[in-house]
Parts: C-alpha cells; sequence; structure tokens
C-alpha cells in the first residue's frame, strides 16, 4: 500500500481547510493512504516510510510557519544517508519522491511556497505539481482573516485525487 504524508501546520485554519479537501481528493484510491500529521508531531520515520509528501503552510510574514521550518530542523539531516566509510558523504533517503505545497496565504503566498521549496530541494524530491496557494477572501491585506475561495479548495480535493491515483497507478 502507497502512503502520502501531509505535514502541515494552521493557526486560523484555513491550510486546515486545505488539508481537508487534499485529503477528501487522496482518499479516491483504494490503495494508497493518506495520513495527516501536524509540523509540530510528524517525525523523520513517518517522513522516510512515506512514498510521497505534501506540506501544508500558513505564509507567516512572506515565509512558511514556524512550526513547518521546525519539522524541517528537526528531520533534515535524519532523513540523509551517510554514504562514505569515513562519514563524508552524504544521499536524501527521500530523494526521488514526488511532493508538493498548500500555502494559505494573506498576501501573494510566493514567499511561503519558494522557502519550502528550497528546503526541500535539498532531500532531491521531485516537485510533481507547482502546488496550491489561496490567497484569503474578505479579510484584510496580509491577514488570517477571511474565507477561502471554492475553486481554491477544489484545486486542494483535485492535487489530493491526482497524487494517490498517480502513485496507484506508478505514474508518480
Amino acid at each position: 500500500m502507497k502512503k502520502i504524508l501531509v505535514v502541515h501546520h494552521s493557526a486560523s485554519g484555513g491550510a486546515r481547510a486545505m488539508v481537508s479537501a487534499f485529503l477528501d481528493g487522496g482518499r479516491s484510491a483504494e490503495s494508497v493512504i493518506v495520513v495527516a500529521r501536524s509540523a509540530g508531531v510528524a517525525s523523520a520515520n513517518e517522513l522516510q516510510s512515506a512514498d510521497a509528501l505534501v506540506i501544508a503552510t500558513p505564509e507567516n510574514f512572506g515565509y512558511m510557519a514556524g512550526s513547518v521550518k521546525e519539522f524541517f530542523d528537526r528531520t533534515f539531516y535524519a532523513c540523509l544517508a551517510d554514504t562514505t566509510p569515513l562519514g563524508g558523504g552524504s544521499a536524501s533517503m527521500v530523494a526521488g519522491r514526488p511532493y508538493s505545497v498548500l500555502v494559505c496565504a494573506g498576501s501573494d503566498g510566493s514567499g511561503a511556497m519558494q522557502s519550502v521549496d528550497r528546503i526541500i530541494t535539498g532531500w532531491r524530491m521531485r516537485k510533481v505539481h507547482p502546488g496550491v496557494i489561496a490567497r484569503r477572501i474578505g479579510g484584510e491585506a496580509g491577514s488570517s482573516r477571511g474565507g477561502l475561495r471554492d475553486h481554491d479548495l477544489e484545486a486542494c480535493r483535485e492535487l489530493g485525487q491526482m497524487f494517490a491515483e498517480g502513485l496507484a497507478m506508478g505514474a508518480l
């Protein structure tokens, strides 16, 4: 059975709504399980045992959420394997696995997306979808207030379905 790990943080509920929509779509394939874990408790072992990764974060000051950054701080080196007898080189244990990113943004969200992509580049994972940036509506610019558009949540649902079906077929 294939597994998608969704690591997330949500203080105001926007990123949580995006994860919920992703999970709805991801549960469409019978041979794939989708596991959502809070960034504060997700572990390197869970990441290493997953076939795909999705990071969901709010945009905080143009960056990913602090707890998502802390997840990377805790797991980054644990997901690297020493490849030389004297400990001089390393390779990623998750290299080549597919990933994507969900960002709940108060402004443009690109900084949060780029910050996640920059770190995951070190693991040499493959970004198989550009991700979804959902910009809040009805709140002040840069605010965590306001709702999400239905089409953004539908994009998260479709991404979940694509990931699940792609893994099930061996296409990702």
